[in-house]
């Protein structure tokens, strides 16, 4: 347990407090039980804290609310394995989940499960890994690959590789290339930017000269160029931090979704995007936000309604939008923080009910 909390640590994640308000609000809504709810469900191996959820609550990601009743014996709900039990039983009319520890009876096996994280661990360990967020001034100061002594401009694994700065010989280093560059206004009028990084190798220190070091390239999932970057190497799969307490982010929020990592032109489940808010906006690991689509712009009067579109030829843009109106915005899914920088964020799709694109505006969540 103190190994993971100190990954976390590690990784910058700031946990949230399960049960936050959102203070835009009055308070928090009662949890109601989907209809089919089993009254108990069995953990199997691969269950999230999510996905059991997901049977009970139509907003999974309020599960913290679930586990009150275990809390006397149970101080971490993600400390809940494959075979354990689950009761619904409710107190003060709302709903809470048991959980019965599921008991070896052979004195001889000898049993290693490992503990449930709020999200598959396959899904969020290659971003938290591989993908970074680094400002122009950041990326300045990290070393940068020269090249090799071939001149080769793809370089694979098992070459060597000369970087600009001397490092420690024998530290492993992942190297990483600028994929994409975003940008935001900030409230002060000035636009600040950051560069999505993806690691596309790694490599240990084999030698050091007063001004460049050489680096072996251990692992490759892509050629190493010039002008590539290097970062310290991602923590092991074992320590990385995949447990969080969601709730939902506490203020009205104008927050959108600035890109998605997956390159596609839409956005699904369990793909991770960058937000254009950030810790010093509030935003912290476990937030939840509501994705919603905006409504369609319409024009006219009763029996002559027509859809908005500036290019109508029945008249001019700018009388379409003197009389225009827009239909209600629709939830199309739900986000979570995962990784919350200065003025951006990275966070994954837990839910999307049809994809969507790059915009996409977010809002505190419905909590159902």
């Amino acid at each position: 347990m103190k190994i993971l909390k100190t990954a976390m640590c590690q990784c910058g994640l700031i946990m949230a407090i399960a049960g936050i308000s959102m203070g835009w609000q009055a308070q928090a809504t009662e949890l109601n039980v989907i209809e089919g709810a089993p009254s108990v469900y069995t953990v199997k191996k691969g269950d999230t804290l999510w996905d059991i959820a997901g049977h009970y609550l139509a907003s999974p990601w309020r599960w913290p609310e679930l586990w009150q009743s275990n809390r006397s014996t149970v101080a971490d709900p993600h400390w809940i394995y494959p075979g354990d039990q689950l009761y619904l039983h409710f107190v003060d009319g709302q709903p809470r989940l048991l959980r019965k520890p599921h008991k070896h009876l052979s004195p001889k096996a000898i049993v290693t499960s490992k503990p449930m994280t709020t999200l598959p661990a396959q899904l969020l360990l290659p971003y938290l890994a591989e993908d970074k967020l680094l400002t122009s001034k950041e990326v300045q100061h990290l070393p940068h690959v020269i090249g090799d002594s071939r001149a080769q401009g793809y370089i694979p694994r098992g070459e060597t590789i000369w970087v600009d700065m001397p490092l420690k010989k024998g530290d492993k280093w992942g190297i990483f290339r600028p994929k994409q560059q975003l940008q935001r206004e900030l409230a002060s009028g000035e636009t600040t930017e950051v560069s999505i990084l993806k690691e596309v190798a790694r490599g240990e220190v084999v030698a050091v000269t007063e001004t460049t070091s050489a680096v072996l390239l251990t692992d490759a999932k892509r050629e190493v160029m010039p002008n590539d970057i290097l970062l310290p190497a991602p923590l092991p799969p074992s320590m990385a931090a995949m447990s969080f307490i969601p709730s939902p982010y506490p203020e009205p929020t104008s927050a959108k979704v600035l890109a998605g990592l997956g390159g596609m032109a839409f956005i699904a489940t369990h793909e991770v995007v960058v937000l254009d808010q950030g810790h010093l906006d509030g935003l912290a690991a476990g937030h939840v936000f509501q994705i919603t689509r905006p409504g369609a712009k319409y024009m006219g009067e009763k029996g002559q309604y027509e859809y908005n579109k500036p290019d109508s030829p029945i008249m001019s843009f700018a009388l379409s939008l003197s009389q225009s109106q827009q239909l209600q915005d629709t939830p199309v899914g739900e986000v979570m923080v995962i990784r919350p920088y200065e003025y951006f964020s990275l966070a994954v799709v837990t839910k999307a009910k049809e994809p969507f694109r790059v915009g996409a505006q977010l809002i505190p969540p419905y909590q159902g």
